[in-house]
């Protein structure tokens, strides 16, 4: 969802600087054009490209975002339906993490708010094809942490080489860097849970095979990859989603990762200091999320890290300690929990989710300890850390250990089919693996007239001439030992193309087959949260337009009826599309019309942004009709890298229900 988020999910979508984000637009990542002129963005004074044509500047100091800010009131309701990135009954990719709430445990009881889910338990994992050519982190995983913010204090090291900062005062930063150090080590089976998924391989599959590219189990010592102490200026007392993700921009420059092979493998931790609501979490009730974003240092995978001891249902004292290190079991339970999503779904949600949207750990968060699948205690070399289970497709439930899980010995990352314009300068990255860290050279078979490839980098670049439709691309990589690995994309360069990677679908259940609520609560709902039980119906009164299910809307005439779903819209992309199939059957004949509208909706105030646009039975043609909306404008109001709605209600205008309105295989895309 990502986004996704912990608990109330977030795809992970699905994320300032601590600088001048100076504009944020443009979408797809394409090379600077060459000039004569002197560079009006110099990376020496910080620039850095989020777009085509957006540039953010990172300098010291409380980012300032050229666009209106979210506001930090307290939304009407905290429920799952206001969560930010919401995905069904939890968070989704990449998802919030609701406190105090069992998202994964088995059986339920029948309940809303019982602490389970609503979902199916027993979904497996699904790939979903990979976003921007990334599909699960593929070389040695590496997190970075930033102590974003001079609330945090001065820096000094203690006996065992971790910063630690004057004014955290319950030891957050030290216990976070001895976690990530510990992994890899002895009797670390957790870690061996993520290895069994991949990428390179189709949308759909549940196991991967020996041949794909799956996650390595990590080095110990290697994963926690630098720590910056970012204090020259005070963190915002409430930052918002850009700015958190302009943050993450500012720590790959600072740790000088700027290219897309550097940021691949990555997961930059934003530390917010205590006392600060990073993307009002208090109020929306979550504890931490995963999210990525575009910028001309390539593909940027980022947590949300509030300071979990703030909130005593993010984790603290979860075991019943009460001790000073109990009260940080948070920085374990939801730590590990981001890790291993931003492993699994990178760029949300182009990795493993299930079909509500659910990810890896998202399945079997907050189990109680000691019930089948539940919260446990890990022994890494650098302490004991309490942990989650993750959900494995190989065993089909939660599990704390498996078997490693080993690709060939070099792999090529996914590379996304696409679209590019003639004649234009066009940088697209080639980033291969080599599980003996040896240096990998490159080659390409298929190029367009006009571009090569770099042997040493892997990046292709030039400017191509038109092409004759779609042509094939493959890329090749070798070893200084001979071992080799390819893989390859479709390139259509063509006048009036967009450029950059084709899109994916970025909703849950789209055409509405997961079902519907019932008596028991036991169907699964959340993503699109149905005012009525029966508005998801699989109804022989009318038809879907494929599959079985579909949404009726209007069947209500003392209050109107609707269907709502949160889309999450990241950092660099600069254009969003709605679709979805609408048969409007009728017999109002009356001069008041019955009308469907579809409301962009602000996920904090739950105000709308503004009505996209409304249909009419008046003049309606029977039959199901495709409908595409643009929901740019919408998006631009509180800017690309938040979260909105998208509710479809219905309203009879007569005293009985007259019109119909069915929708079906609904659709959101952005690039």
């Amino acid at each position: 969802m990502t986004r996704l988020r912990y608990g109330l999910f977030r795809r992970g979508k699905r994320a300032v600087f601590t600088g001048l984000v100076v504009a944020m637009a443009g979408a797809g990542l394409v090379a600077n054009p060459l000039s004569a002129t002197a560079d009006p963005h110099p990376a020496s004074a910080g620039w850095v490209q989020t777009t085509a044509s957006g540039w953010m500047q990172v300098q010291p100091g409380t980012p300032k975002v050229a666009k209106a800010t979210k506001t930090t009131a307290k939304p009407a309701s905290l429920g799952r339906v206001g969560a930010a990135r919401p995905a069904p009954g939890t968070g989704g990719s990449g998802g919030k993490m609701h406190p105090q709430t069992a998202d994964g445990a088995d059986p339920s009881t029948g309940n809303p708010d019982d602490g389970y889910v609503s979902n199916q338990y027993d979904l497996q994992m699904q790939y979903k094809g990979g976003q921007d050519s990334t599909g699960v982190v593929i070389g040695p995983p590496k997190v970075y942490l930033v102590l974003w913010g001079s609330q945090w204090g001065t820096p000094s090291t203690n006996a065992s080489g971790d910063v630690v900062m004057s004014k955290d005062a319950d030891q957050a930063a030290p216990y976070q860097q001895d976690f990530f150090k510990g992994l890899g080590s002895a009797g670390d089976g957790w870690s061996g849970v993520i290895t069994q998924y991949c990428e390179g391989i189709p949308a759909g599959t549940i196991q991967c095979p020996a041949s794909a590219a799956h996650i390595p189990y990590p080095k110990a010592g290697s994963v926690l990859a630098g720590v910056w102490v970012d204090n020259a200026a005070a963190a915002p007392q409430s930052a918002n989603e850009p700015q958190l993700g302009a943050e993450a921009a500012a720590a790959a420059q600072h740790f000088g990762n700027t290219t897309e092979a550097q940021n691949r493998n990555v997961q930059y931790i934003i530390d917010s200091p205590q006392g600060t609501d990073p993307d009002t979490w208090k109020e929306l009730g979550y504890c931490a999320w995963h999210d990525f974003e575009h910028s001309s240092y390539g593909q940027l995978a980022y947590t949300n890290m509030p300071y979990l001891t703030d909130v005593a249902g993010c984790g603290t004292n979860w075991f019943g300690e009460n001790t000073a290190r109990g009260r940080l079991d948070g920085y374990g339970i939801i730590g590990g929990h981001e890790y291993a999503e931003t492993l699994t779904d990178p760029n949300t949600p182009g990795g493993w989710t299930d079909a509500t949207g659910q990810e890896v750990a998202d399945k079997c968060a907050w189990i109680p300890a000691g019930s089948n699948g539940g919260l446990f205690t890990e022994n890494l070399s650098t302490g004991s850390f309490p942990l989650q289970t993750l959900w494995s497709n190989t065993d089909h439930l939660c599990s704390a250990s498996d078997p490693v899980y080993t690709g060939p010995p070099v792999v090529l990352s996914t590379m996304c089919d696409r679209t590019d314009v003639p004649n234009t300068p066009l940088s697209i990255p080639a980033v291969a693996a080599d599980s003996a860290g040896a240096a990998v050279s490159y080659s390409a078979t298929g190029l367009p007239q006009g571009l090569s490839i770099n042997a040493s980098t892997g990046v292709i670049s030039g400017s191509a001439a038109a092409t004759n439709g779609y042509v094939r691309i493959t890329v090749n990589a070798v070893d200084t030992a001979g071992k080799t690995a390819s893989t390859g994309f479709w390139e259509n360069v063509a006048a009036g193309s967009r450029a950059g990677c084709g899109s994916i679908e970025q909703l849950i259940d789209p055409g509405f087959e997961n079902g519907s609520a019932d008596v028991n609560h036991t169907g699964m709902t959340d993503a699109w949260s149905p005012s009525g039980y029966n508005i998801i119906t699989p109804s022989s009164l009318h038809s879907a337009h494929s599959g079985s299910w579909y949404a009726w809307l209007g069947q209500s005439v003392g209050s109107d009826d609707s269907i709502t779903q949160y889309l999450n819209t990241y950092p660099g992309y600069t254009a969003a599309s709605f679709s979805f199939w609408l048969d409007t059957e009728t017999t109002n004949t009356s001069a008041t019309p019955d009308t469907l509208s579809l409301i962009a909706i602000d996920q904090y105030t739950k105000q709308p942004l503004g009505t996209v646009r409304t249909w009419s039975s008046k003049g309606a043609t029977p039959g199901y009709q495709y409908q595409s909306v643009d929901l740019s404008p919408y998006i631009n109001q509180v800017g690309f890298g938040t979260t909105i709605g998208l509710e479809l209600v219905s309203h009879e205008s007569g005293s009985t229900a007259t019109t119909a309105f069915l929708v079906d295989d609904a659709s959101a895309h952005e690039n």
